[in-house]
């Protein structure tokens, strides 16, 4: 198969090969934590338990309701778009709650940061209901806006109605307005005479919905909002191409979204850490980024599943399964062995008495993963 027949589907081979090419790629990114597709980001925020610094109505909520994390969870962040598989969550510097800094400062001359020495915190991966941007046309065009700026829309809010126990059923239902939802994320396309914008595009964030299984991007979700927004919606504040804050201002823009009707599900992250940061593997598309042996478990999985649907030799696909297997072993094993692996383990009695006078080891990057099983034979 040449790549020309591989770029344009003018093969079997090559129909069969992108059918499944990308899909086996994201599969064994899944098999172990590699470490070339490893990445942390902030998480960004979309709801919390009433009370929280992020969400204080002017009431509690009596009973659970939609617009706050389901229990026993405290916040609720959107699923990164290009996280193939979440692997543990840490805090920040320093917390809103208490204006205390998780990492105190030393007070010896030249000493620096403290660093975090507790266990990785728990999450759960979890689906939520939401409405999402499609489209984006521009209300009031602004002014200081360049190509490429970043421009993060309101602070969505989310009203519901307050319903109560049935010992209380006497009591009036109350309407409750909550701040919460992650605005959807525009992108300057086209500016005019002192930088208004003409045009912008949708940033997609939500997971696997703007690429085809043969790796085309297909559309845009951003944005997840609880109930649609009124048009037309401000700006909440602009980034430059640096990341820096921008200097455009006054724009406002028309928002198309996903369905009018019913919300649809979006993957989430449950915890109960405030400004929560994720570690997790990333999607990689370009081969040059990857593991050796990345490369080597791709190739043959790949090999195992194409002899076997061009030629139906299932001895020939099995031992193809079988190098593989091996080669993730292999590499399991060698991201275990890349980097510090002391294995001091504190015991608790000593621990919860300060006994601890350094970083602890157990947190990372010597963690316990449960990776799951290896590919099965036909």
């Amino acid at each position: 198969m040449s790549s020309s027949e591989f770029a344009n589907n003018t093969s079997n081979e090559a129909i069969q090969a992108n059918l499944i090419i990308y899909k086996l790629r994201d599969e064994l990114n899944r098999m172990a934590p590699w470490d070339c597709v490893e990445k942390f980001a902030n998480l960004t925020y979309i709801t919390s338990l009433p009370t929280t610094p992020e969400n204080t109505p002017n009431t509690n909520l009596p009973l659970w309701q939609p617009g706050t994390p389901a229990p026993p969870w405290a916040y609720e962040y959107q699923y990164p778009v290009d996280c193939m598989r979440a692997r543990w969550i840490m805090p920040q510097y320093t917390s809103l709650a208490g204006g205390i800094p998780i990492y105190p400062p030393g007070t010896a001359t030249g000493s620096s940061n403290v660093g975090w020495t507790g266990p990785p915190l728990k999450f759960k991966v979890s689906t939520d209901q939401f409405y999402a941007a499609t489209a984006a046309a521009v209300s009031a065009t602004g002014l200081g806006y360049a190509v490429g700026d970043l421009i993060f829309l309101t602070q969505p809010t989310y009203t519901i109605t307050q319903y109560y126990p049935p010992l209380e059923s006497t009591l009036t239902p109350a309407t409750v307005t909550m701040n919460v939802g992650a605005p959807a994320v525009l992108q300057v396309t086209g500016i005019g005479v002192g930088g208004a914008i003409t045009t912008v595009a949708v940033v997609n964030q939500v997971f696997g919905e703007n690429e085809s299984p043969s790796g085309a991007a297909t559309q845009s979700l951003s944005g997840s909002y609880y109930q649609p927004p009124a048009n037309p919606v401000a700006q909440g504040f602009s980034t430059g191409a640096n990341g820096q804050v921008g200097n455009g201002t006054g724009a406002t823009f028309n928002l198309t979204m996903s369905s009018v009707s019913s919300p649809a599900p979006q993957r989430v992250l449950l915890c109960n850490q405030e400004n929560a940061i994720l570690c997790y593997n990333c999607s990689v598309t370009d081969p040059n980024v990857m593991d050796a042996l990345f490369q080597d478990a791709w190739v043959h999985i790949l090999a195992a599943r194409l002899s076997f649907q061009l030629n139906g030799d299932k001895a020939l696909a099995n031992s193809l399964i079988g190098l593989t297997n091996e080669m993730v072993g292999q590499a399991r094993k060698a991201d275990g062995n890349e980097g510090i692996t002391v294995n001091d383990v504190m015991p608790d009695f000593l621990r919860v008495r300060g006994g601890s006078s350094g970083p602890n080891w157990e947190y990372s990057p010597n963690m316990s993963f449960d990776w799951g099983s290896f590919y099965s034979p036909y």
